[in-house]
């Protein structure tokens, strides 16, 4: 074989051979890329649970509740909520004070499915008498248990959002503690696009958040058009 034509040859091998390089390096870039994606995706998932109950108190501060156990019995704890970042649930930490500081019992876990609700008295905030006692009664601002967290109410309306921190309606709200929707008196669904979708889809307005991925703003925008549509037989 004539060197010129050798030499034509071993280009054409290195041309192919890299072309054949490259091609298989996108598709691997390619499978990648879409691995991180779903990764991403399930850290999102993820992380409304459980990535913001151990910030500092300023977002989740330590609170008075009322635990009422499964079997009915009640005992008050002064606790945040925390993350149990390894069993995947939330938790209050009860500490028995009369125990001594080197008894394994003295700090406990409480678990959401290890109560039916917890709750905290809201009235406690407000004026006090001479005599030191709130002016109003209890106003209780209850949790309910589910197996993972506890779920406040923090938006009331045709729309109702629950989030995994006792943040009290009408303050602001991190939509990253949201863990629950319910549309009316329905039941309370997971919170997520396509639950959320099939709620307002019949809002384009409030459809349009959901297209920029803003699905709180999404709610409050059918909230506020529900309330100021007109009733049925009025103008």
């Amino acid at each position: 074989m004539k060197p010129v034509l050798k030499y034509f040859y071993f280009i054409l091998f290195i041309f192919i051979t890299a072309s054949a390089s490259a091609q298989n390096m996108a598709a691997v870039n390619k499978v990648l890329s879409n691995q991180n994606l779903q990764f991403q995706t399930r850290m999102q998932l993820f992380r409304p649970i459980w990535g913001i109950s151990n910030n500092p108190e300023i977002y989740n501060p330590k609170y008075t509740y009322q635990v009422t156990m499964a079997d009915g019995t009640q005992k008050e704890v002064s606790s945040k909520i925390y993350a149990d970042t390894a069993a995947h649930k939330n938790y209050l930490l009860f500490i028995d004070k009369s125990l001594a500081k080197s008894d394994s019992n003295r700090k406990q876990k409480i678990y959401p499915f290890q109560t039916k609700n917890i709750a905290r008295d809201l009235s406690s905030s407000l004026s006090l008498t001479k005599n030191g006692k709130p002016v109003s009664p209890k106003n209780y601002y209850t949790g309910i248990a589910k197996d993972s967290c506890w779920m406040f109410k923090v938006i009331t309306g045709p729309i109702n959002v629950y989030s995994i921190l006792s943040v009290e309606v009408g303050q602001a709200v991190d939509p990253s503690t949201i863990v629950g929707i319910q549309l009316n008196d329905g039941p309370i669904l997971n919170y997520n696009e396509e639950n959320l979708k099939g709620m307002i889809v019949q809002d384009a307005e409030a459809m349009e958040y959901i297209g920029q991925k803003n699905y709180l703003k999404a709610i409050k925008k059918y909230n506020k058009n529900i309330e100021k549509a007109p009733k049925d037989g009025k103008d």
